[in-house]
């Protein structure tokens, strides 16, 4: 008797080889020519002008401190100096010349270290405001200008009574825009520490102006009473630019504590 056939079964297709994997943790690593890591990113200004922005450094703390002793001892140096001018013009008026002579040799030893001090002061203002305008704690979608305009506007004569005001604005716009505490909308107004360092620069101009005018009368006076007067009126000049370059320092150190107020985190 012979047995049925089997029922037809399809083929069972052969197993696929294994595929090699890493081990876990072991993965190979990626071949080619290293990359170097970035140093700076880019960011845009309004203008279209590039910042190379970097991470913040907490030194720029520490330079906001020195700018803004320096401008406190150049505030008080100022005044001190403008006492000297309304003390000098009394003297005048009494005519006591001898005593008018030797305050004045005293006033003029004060010149010239109040002036490098005012520098000094500057100089480290514009070291931290660099710090500040292309660090990563600002928009610089809101600045107006490129970093070069921002510091060498400053350099400037007579257009850095605008141009220099208009930097620190931008900063305090940046900064205050990219702090999560005070952003909101996009500032667009002019600050009033702003307004108020425009008008003491405009205002120490004009007394510089007047007080070289003053100075050619006192190299050619037409008699005694004429050249009383004429150094009265210069020493008027040079008093209120003592008392509006002390403001200037007050505003200076205002507009630093507000701009690092923003940047902290």
């Amino acid at each position: 008797m012979t047995q049925p056939a089997a029922p037809h079964e399809p083929p069972v297709p052969a197993a696929a080889p294994p595929v090699p994997t890493a081990p876990q943790g072991h993965l190979p690593a990626p071949t080619g020519p290293a990359q170097p890591a970035p140093t700076a990113e880019p960011g845009l200004t309004a203008n279209s002008k590039t910042v190379k922005v970097r991470p913040w450094k907490q030194s720029t703390a520490v330079l906001a401190i020195i700018a803004q002793t320096l401008f406190a001892v150049a505030a008080v140096a100022n005044l001190y100096l403008a006492w000297f001018d309304i003390r000098i013009k009394g003297l005048l008026s009494d005519g006591d010349f001898d005593a008018v002579v030797s305050e004045a040799e005293s006033a003029d030893a004060l010149y010239l270290p109040i002036l490098a001090l005012a520098g000094l002061a500057g100089i480290v203002m514009l070291v931290w405001l660099h710090r500040v305008w292309t660090s990563d704690r600002s928009d610089h979608a809101l600045y107006t200008r490129g970093a070069g305009m921002a510091i060498g506007g400053w350099f400037i004569p007579f257009a850095n009574v605008v141009l220099g005001p208009l930097a620190l604005r931008d900063v305090l716009w940046g900064t205050e825009h990219a702090n999560p505490r005070t952003r909101h909308d996009r500032p667009s107004t002019t600050p009033p520490l702003i307004i108020a360092l425009w008008v003491v620069l405009a205002v120490n101009l004009v007394l510089a102006m007047l007080g070289r005018a003053a100075q050619r009368g006192i190299e050619q006076p037409d008699s005694l009473d004429s050249l009383v007067s004429t150094l009265q009126t210069g020493l008027t000049y040079e008093a209120l630019g003592g008392v509006f370059g002390a403001a200037g320092g007050v505003v200076g150190i205002l507009l630093i504590r507000k701009v690092m107020g923003f940047t902290r985190r």
